[in-house]
């Protein structure tokens, strides 16, 4: 049975409750979030480019822009070494537009996910050693290549990190790659105000500090950059960084200059995805963003970064077609792989240790993470993927995580035993001996300090609503707190003890929840679009089986606000999340 909880932050409430920009509703749901300072409450109502954090604060910032004109100076050769997710693709973007706008020596590599595993390799040293490289700058990954970095200063090349990724620490101090810089917001001994920012941002802020401090020798104005936002923003979504602070007017820029003036790919591609409307956060999270990695994950990320690069307008639109049928590809991959994982953890009954790990060597490993995201959300458990790699006696996958369960730190703990670990709090790439698996899985579990509530289902409301509170104005201050997305949630309310008047189900596949409400004299259409955890929820708590039995019933509910507008009408509409 899942659990329900008031959010009752009054402290925080208090800290803002005499700030004149913010309705009482608009406080409640700031202080429910931890927003509260001056800086993220401006980002709320006044999300300026001008508000950025300076990128000078970070740590190697100018040494690394310094290295960078330095190498231009001595007519080096550069190539930008990327990643293969969305991030990846979109910090390579960045770096690469960036610095092309006035340097023409630039090329970029992205490592091939089956046969060169993530981030900066030896294979990709060669290649630079091969086309005489000067300077290799890493995006999205790097803070991990310690091996690869070193060689590649044993062969006279000098390397740029710029990464957002998790720091090894021992001792309490962090543990660096041998390179000439390191830009990491995670820095133990970095002065940058917000370290919540994806692989792209990071890239971007590299961008703007190269204009900032050489704009006026090279005849390029910062107004520039800000075109690049809009791959920024679509790396923060992507990557699922939290939408507060400056990551809110980075996203809310960029999909200004999304919807205005996009990247021709950009707009190819959401031709080819029929997405007619303006673009939102929806449609770069569930769009956008598994379109592009699909090609990273089954064939080659190199596509969606020309999709970004290339002009002609013929090849724009067979990239994106491509990209398209990729992904399409990759979803029936998914579905059958989740089902695959699904039987073998019931009937093998690996979903009763608190921590789901699943050796399954028909699943390919470009899809472990996904398919590890879908069975975490099943049964609310951390769960890692695993298959064989193309390396004899070695796994790999990836893990994701709840809220509960730091997967990084825990597994952090066995980092010497892995072949190869990364990742943060919620989700994870590892790779080991097969010959170990056994013991990983026993250990992780014994070692597993969750309790039962844990994995029990959390919803977190952030406000109690009677009916009659209920009105188009109380919604319309809810949606100038735009826009909502992970770390930055939709406001989520309750009402006990509303009358079921009716009930359908409608929808062309008969897969939709109709209800009509009724409370203290106001009633209140309401619909759900996941028909079957609402039957599972009203037959666990009332003993229901049929859903139209409720009619004439007394049920609480929990729900978001809405405006459904139809043929020039609107009406108020509670969007179900669950009901009891």
């Amino acid at each position: 049975m899942e659990n329900w909880y008031i959010l009752n932050k009054f402290e925080n409430f208090n800290l803002i409750k005499d700030n004149t920009n913010l309705t009482s509703m608009q406080k409640i749901i700031l202080a429910n979030r931890n927003i509260v300072d001056d800086y993220s409450i401006e980002t709320i109502y006044n999300p300026k480019i001008e508000n950025l954090h300076n990128p000078l604060l970070m740590q190697d910032m100018k040494k690394a822009v310094d290295i960078l004109f330095n190498i231009m100076m001595n007519n080096g050769k550069i190539r930008i070494v990327g990643d293969y997710d969305q991030d990846g693709v979109a910090a390579t973007v960045i770096l690469y537009k960036g610095l092309t706008n006035f340097y023409d020596k630039i090329s970029y590599a992205i490592p091939d996910r089956i046969e060169d595993g993530y981030g900066l390799n030896k294979s990709i040293v060669d290649d630079c050693i091969e086309d005489g490289i000067d300077l290799i700058i890493t995006c999205d990954n790097g803070i991990a290549a310690f091996e690869s970095i070193k060689y590649a200063k044993k062969k006279g090349i000098t390397v740029i990190v710029t990464d957002h990724h998790e720091i090894v620490r021992k001792d309490g101090k962090d543990i660096l790659p041998v390179a000439d810089a390191v830009i990491n917001p995670h820095r133990m001994d970095d002065d940058y105000p917000f370290s919540g920012i994806c692989g792209a941002v990071v890239a971007y802020k590299f961008i703007e500090a190269v204009y900032l401090l050489y704009g006026s020798k090279i005849g390029k104005s910062i107004k520039e950059v800000y075109d690049l936002l809009q791959y920024a923003a679509l790396g923060t979504v992507c990557d699922m960084m939290k939408l507060v602070d400056e990551n809110r007017i980075i996203v809310i820029e960029g999909i200004n200059r999304i919807n205005n003036n996009p990247n021709i790919g950009l707009k190819i591609l959401l031709q080819e995805l029929n997405w007619e409307k303006e673009v939102n956060i929806y449609a770069i999270g569930f769009l956008i963003g598994p379109t592009i990695n699909a090609s990273g994950r089954i064939y080659t990320a190199k596509l969606g970064v020309e999709l970004f690069l290339e002009n002609d307008l013929t090849t724009v639109r067979e990239y994106a077609r491509t990209l398209v049928e990729l992904n399409n590809e990759r979803k029936t991959m998914t579905n059958d792989s989740v089902a695959t994982a699904v039987n073998r953890i019931q009937y093998e009954k690996i979903h009763e240790n608190d921590i789901i790990i699943l050796y399954e060597n028909s699943i390919h490993e470009s899809i472990c993470g996904l398919v590890a995201g879908r069975i975490k959300d099943l049964f609310n458990r951390p769960t890692i993927i695993l298959t064989d790699s193309n390396e004899v006696g070695i796994v790999k996958g990836s893990g994701r995580s709840i809220s509960a369960y730091n997967i990084f730190e825990n597994l952090n703990v066995y980092r010497d035993q892995f072949v190869s670990f990364g990742g943060h709090a919620m989700a994870c790439g590892l790779s080991l001996y097969k010959k170990d698996l056994g013991y990983f899985i026993k250990e992780i579990n014994d070692r597993s300090e969750l309790r039962e509530e844990d994995f029990a289902k959390k919803i977190d409301i952030d406000y109690p609503l009677d009916f009659r509170k209920i009105t188009i104005r109380l919604i319309n201050q809810i949606n100038e707190l735009k826009p909502y997305g992970f770390g930055f949630s939709e406001p989520i309310f309750a009402s006990k003890k509303v009358n079921v008047k009716s009930v359908d189900i409608i929808g062309k596949n008969k897969n939709v929840l109709r209800f009509y409400f009724e409370q203290n004299g106001v009633s209140l259409q309401a619909i759900s679009f996941d028909i079957v955890y609402i039957q599972k929820n009203i037959n666990e708590s009332k003993n229901i089986i049929d859903i139209k039995d409720l009619v004439g019933q007394n049920v609480d509910i929990v729900y978001k606000l809405d405006i459904n507008t139809y043929n020039g009408y609107s009406n108020i509409q509670l969007n179900i999340i669950s009901m009891r």
